[in-house]
């Protein structure tokens, strides 16, 4: 089973703040990931551990807020979506940044993302790539948005 990490700083940000730890450190992992059946369904498990002070904000935002965040499969011979991701239920707060109400998360989340693998994949280990694209503020300063591209492994049987 293949964990993808991402870094959630842009080396611009980190330059310009030295000393400056990850904000948010991700992680995916398939719910099944041997002898998978060509066709089948399953979730994708991403996990986002938040660090102290700093929060990503949630799927649902107002248009003139924060960047939203948004999970999905990229382009690939491998899977394709079988629904919307669905997240941990978010923090509701009137955020004074922004002035308005915002959804976040200020600890480790989840987000399930059920996929559909391909009919006629060969066997053998096959990567699902996902891409998560988010903000994240500290209640001072908000990084830019930021895009990490993640993989989650499987293995696709041989007998189909």
């Amino acid at each position: 089973m293949l964990q993808g990490a991402a870094q959630a700083q842009t080396p611009d940000w980190a330059s310009a703040n030295p000393g400056r730890r990850e904000t948010v450190t991700w992680t995916v992992v398939p719910q099944a990931s041997d002898n998978v059946k060509p066709g089948a369904r399953l979730a994708l498990t991403l996990r986002g551990e938040v660090s102290a002070g700093w929060h990503v904000y949630g799927f649902r935002q107002l248009p003139t807020g924060p960047t939203p965040l948004v999970v999905k499969l990229d382009p690939n011979d491998v899977a394709t979506a079988a629904g919307a991701p669905v997240g941990s239920p978010p923090v509701k707060v009137h955020d004074p940044s922004f002035d308005l109400e915002t959804q976040y998360y200020s600890q480790a989340f989840t987000v399930i993302v059920p996929v559909r693998v391909g009919p006629h994949l060969a066997a053998g280990r096959q990567l699902i790539p996902v891409s998560v694209r988010y903000q994240t503020c500290d209640g001072q300063i908000c990084q830019p948005p930021k895009t990490v591209q993640l993989s989650a492994a499987i293995t696709v049987r041989a007998d189909g």
